[in-house]
């Protein structure tokens, strides 16, 4: 019985290994493809793959990729596939909205980005979509409901990342040091 438990301990050091470096990868697949290197994002991808198989994630920024170099039926393709492997991804369905808005089909485009909205209604890029789409097709009301929507989210997203960044814990050693140099600074005038 003792020999299970460094068994149990082996085999969860080997899953924190390959999830930590699955997160690795999708940062870097997403930071490649923030600054276009779109090649170096499918090749990162495919090593992905290898690890996690066909999830949501490498068949929807597949698709990113493929609309990318205008192939936007098989960008399509891979959204509809990330939806058969994960029904509520909501980047996928946020993308096949993006589509349908490039191809005029305005209504269309809005059905995909509420099913986003469906799944997770504080996703701000969903919430910003449909603004465009709303003030495209003239209903100004909705455009600005679901803009001031996006932002108070990604307000909100923001300093949520904020408080839990290194720079958002040290919030009270900041306000120390501002205020040490402030009366610095006072004593200093005060002298000349």
């Amino acid at each position: 019985m003792g020999g299970v438990r460094p068994g149990i301990a082996a085999s969860a050091a080997i899953l924190m290994t390959i999830n930590n470096e699955i997160t690795e990868r999708r940062f870097r697949i997403n930071r490649l493809m923030e600054l276009g290197k779109m090649d170096e994002a499918r090749s990162e991808l495919d090593a992905l793959r290898e690890l996690e198989g066909e999830s949501a994630f490498v068949l929807n920024k597949l698709g990113v990729i493929a609309v990318s170099s205008g192939k936007f039926d098989q960008g399509k393709a891979y959204f509809e596939k990330a939806l058969t492997v994960d029904e509520g991804y909501v980047q996928a369905y946020n993308n096949l909205g993006n589509i349908y808005r490039e191809m005029g089909d305005l209504d269309r485009a809005i059905e995909y980005y509420q099913l986003a909205l469906k799944y997770d209604e504080e996703y701000a890029t969903a919430h910003h979509n449909l603004g465009v789409v709303y003030k495209q097709k003239g209903d100004i009301h909705k455009s600005v409901e679901h803009l001031k929507q996006a932002n108070r989210l990604q307000t909100v997203m923001a300093r949520r990342e904020l408080a839990q960044s290194p720079l958002g814990k040290k919030k009270p050693l900041a306000w120390l040091f501002i205020a040490v140099l402030v009366v610095l600074l006072l004593l200093y005038r005060a002298k000349t």
